[in-house]
């Protein structure tokens, strides 16, 4: 096993994952993202998911008046 130590950010690519738009049974409007595990750009498709959680979440927090 070799390991490789890198010193720079690492660029994932760009993210390939769909969203769909859909609604809740309450008529909530929601996104839904799929993600592939197979696919090549599985790192990117993840990092999206990941940064548009965070950004949800310190929107719903500013909305209540929470900090970070």
């Amino acid at each position: 096993m070799t390991v490789k130590f890198v010193q720079k950010r690492i660029d994932p690519g760009k993210s390939s994952k769909p969203s769909y738009r859909s609604t809740t049974v309450d008529g909530r409007k929601v996104r839904i993202r799929v993600i592939d595990a197979n696919s090549e750009t599985l790192t990117a498709d993840l990092l999206a998911g990941f940064r548009a959680s965070v950004r949800y979440a310190r929107e719903e927090n500013r909305d209540l008046g929470l900090t970070d």
